[in-house]
């Protein structure tokens, strides 16, 4: 994926929207459609959501692997995840 440098103003209006932005020329052509990056339905802030990448950073072999996943999702849902 291609990553473009937004300025401030730019990056300021893209985390006002509340749903994805057409960007457009000078002309007005939509050139690409954005969808901003945001957690408006998490129970946690960013500053939590960063302590726990970091927690899995510092103890990487700390989760479980997959097929202990779907096991524990079969037992919950009754059938096949």
């Amino acid at each position: 994926m291609s990553q473009i440098l937004a300025d401030a103003e730019m990056a300021k209006q893209i985390e006002a929207a509340d749903g994805p932005v057409n960007i457009v020329d000078a002309t007005g052509t939509v050139i690409a459609v954005c969808t901003p990056v945001k957690f408006p339905h998490s129970p946690y802030t960013r500053e939590e959501v960063e302590e726990r990448r970091e927690e899995a950073r510092k103890n990487p072999g700390g989760g479980k692997s997959l097929a202990e996943i779907m096991t524990r999702l079969n037992q919950l849902g009754g059938g096949r995840v």
